[in-house]
């Protein structure tokens, strides 16, 4: 039975790979809060843009739009190692609401200044426990409270100018996109605040605040990228403190036929310098990008140590591709992730070998009403935590539960199935498998999901 199982598991992931997906799939900003679904950014800051897919004011200088989503999903565990009462896993069934709503504002008073923000609200709001003295009684108590940072978010607040046609600056909260992966790019977690969720690579991460710099060689389509990016501590900070908590990064991008090629660098004093490469193409109708990411040292290492002796070699490798067949409407993405960090948290976490991919059929019996979705993502080779790194997870308050899930190999495939009779209701429901180790019998679970009106405006 296990065996069984377990090439069913490995036959969905191979499918996966010769399969792929379309904007039912792929269109993730149409239902994620924070996706880049309401403008497109461009690194010319003189070429004019529209905000793309929604504008509800529009003077000629300013314009305004924004989306906003509606949905509910619920998942049920069929079948656990750990719990084989089904009675008691249909009980613990979990439900996601999500109401949330974004808005952009793109103001251009001249020619070359460009002032653009973008924040959204999301609900059901968070809240945090508070610990505080009663006191009446001498107790300590929980107080539950929710704060601003828990419903509403800056996703990005910068200016854009230029000089002449050739040197385009970029100060503020925005994303930094020089990376080229799709479901993993260790170039753009050098710079950006968060990383790409594999199950949703549409959402736009979290940029840092930065000064953006790029210079456009005349003649050509080849320029160079430099950020400075700022500490955003200013507690205690003198002059000398606060350059050294600076961060400064450059990239060149260089054209060679219809292939891109990057190479750039990220240094922070007293922290792991980096470089790394980049490289996209195509083949025919196949697009195929790569990165290559080398750091001399961890961040757990640099923190202990800030000598220069005694550090790690540590490389980060990928590639992949992604394919669209306009008839039958199916698209693939697929990519494999080599991370060599052993040493931080995030190496643990998604360390060793990564093979993702997603296939997504726009047209299913012959109709668009139905559409389908296939998304698989393995870890091979990642190591068994260490002592250390044991006690360090325990310190910096990760749970039981959290430590198993991401310990030694891992298989998770979803497969989806949707109906959407009208534009504004769109329902699935589709079989999930999650493998913490193929000597063991998968997690069998059920998932529904329903997204109800929304859109952009």
């Amino acid at each position: 039975m296990k065996k069984l199982i377990f090439l069913c598991g490995a036959l969905l992931l191979a499918t996966s790979v010769f399969a792929q997906s379309d904007d039912d799939l792929f269109g993730g900003s149409d239902d994620d809060f924070f996706a880049d679904d309401s403008i497109v950014e461009v690194d010319d800051v003189s070429a004019k843009t529209d905000l793309s897919k929604g504008v509800i004011f529009d003077s000629g200088t300013v314009k305004v739009g924004g989306s906003l989503t509606a949905s509910i999903g619920t998942n049920t565990i069929l079948y656990s190692p750990d719990s084989t009462d089904f009675g008691e896993n249909l009980k613990n069934t979990t439900l996601k609401p999500e109401l949330s709503a974004l808005l952009s504002v793109d103001a251009r008073p001249s020619q070359n200044l460009r002032m653009y923000t973008k924040f959204g609200f999301a609900y059901p709001f968070e809240t945090n426990a508070i610990t505080y003295l009663d006191p009446n009684s001498s107790m300590t108590n929980l107080q539950f409270v929710t704060s601003v940072s828990d419903w509403f978010k800056l996703k990005e607040l910068f200016t854009d100018f230029s000089i002449k046609d050739t040197a385009f600056f970029r100060f503020g909260i925005h994303t930094v996109t020089w990376g080229t992966g799709y479901f993993f790019s260790p170039v753009s977690d050098m710079i950006n605040t968060s990383s790409i969720d594999p199950e949703n690579p549409e959402l736009q991460v979290d940029g840092a605040l930065n000064l953006r710099t790029q210079i456009v060689f005349p003649d050509s389509q080849n320029c160079l990228w430099l950020y400075v990016i700022p500490s955003t501590d200013f507690a205690g900070q003198t002059a000398e403190t606060y350059l050294r908590d600076t961060a400064f990064a450059a990239k060149a991008d260089v054209l060679l036929g219809n292939c891109e090629l990057g190479v750039g660098a990220f240094y922070k004093y007293q922290n792991a310098p980096k470089v790394m490469l980049t490289a996209t193409g195509s083949l025919k109708k196949v697009s195929f990008f790569g990165e290559f990411v080398y750091s001399y040292g961890s961040s757990t290492e640099w923190t202990k140590n800030t000598d220069w002796d005694d550090k790690s070699n540590i490389f980060q490798a990928t590639a992949g591709l992604n394919y669209y067949w306009k008839e039958p409407m199916i698209s693939l993405a697929a990519q494999y992730y080599f991370n060599g960090n052993t040493k931080d948290l995030e190496g643990y976490v998604i360390g060793g070998h990564n093979i993702a991919a997603m296939v997504g059929f726009g047209k299913v019996f012959g109709t668009k009403d139905f559409s389908a979705s296939l998304f698989a993502m393995a870890n091979f080779g990642r190591e068994e935590f260490t002592d250390e790194a044991l006690a360090g997870m325990k310190m910096a308050g990760v749970d039981d539960a959290t430590i198993a899930a991401v310990s030694g190999t891992s298989l998770t495939t979803t497969a989806m199935l949707f109906y959407s009779p009208i534009n504004e209701l769109k329902v699935g429901m589709g079989p999930s498998l999650t493998f913490k180790s193929f000597d063991k019998n998968p997690t069998i679970s059920l998932k529904l999901s329903a997204t109800l009106g929304g859109g952009n405006f």
